[in-house]
């Protein structure tokens, strides 16, 4: 029992000297000039976090500007992409000849609106695609059919199937071609 006790007695002197050590160092006094130190160093610190805080809000508010004037400028796109089947279905309609005048009257109705359309879309930043003997290209074409033409380059565009349509600089929808072999 007795080395229990002497082992016990042993340890608490040890976390004795281990507490009063560091209520010593605790107790020291810091010259004022360390503490000086000390503080400067505290304030560049939170002068460079502030900095960076800085930096990334001026990187938030430029990155939300550009996506805001990106979707301002491709706000109308979805609208006049609907409106291409509408503006095709008028175009296939005014295809058909007509025999009688009720009917060219009707034909002179859609060819009004086709045109109102056409220009509503225009007006918006939609353009056709150029594709007719154009090379070519898997950015604005699709090419469904090829033929073999002998006064032709391969790759060329012979036949204009489905316009295509781009708003202002994208595609939105690709023309559909017959192309060259």
């Amino acid at each position: 029992m007795t080395k229990k006790k002497d082992k016990e007695q042993v340890e608490i002197e040890e976390t004795k000297k281990e507490v009063e050590e560091e209520i010593i160092d605790a107790v020291k006094e810091k010259t004022p000039e360390e503490i000086v130190l000390e503080l400067e160093d505290k304030i560049k610190e939170l002068q460079n976090a502030l900095l960076r805080e800085k930096a990334d809000v001026q990187n938030i508010k430029k990155r939300l500007e550009k996506e805001r004037i990106i979707e301002r400028k491709y706000a109308a796109m979805s609208v006049c992409k609907g409106l291409l089947t509408p503006l095709d279905h008028f175009v296939l309609a005014l295809k058909h000849e007509t025999t009688d005048e009720a009917s060219e009257q009707i034909f002179q109705g859609f060819k009004m609106i086709k045109e109102q359309l056409s220009k509503a879309l225009e007006d918006e930043g939609v353009s056709v695609i150029d594709a007719l003997d154009e090379e070519y290209d898997p950015n604005f074409h699709q090419a469904i059919m090829t033929e073999k033409v002998e006064d032709k380059e391969t790759n060329v565009v012979l036949e204009v199937l489905q316009e295509g349509y781009m708003f202002k600089d994208r595609v939105i929808r690709p023309a559909i071609v017959k192309i060259s072999e």
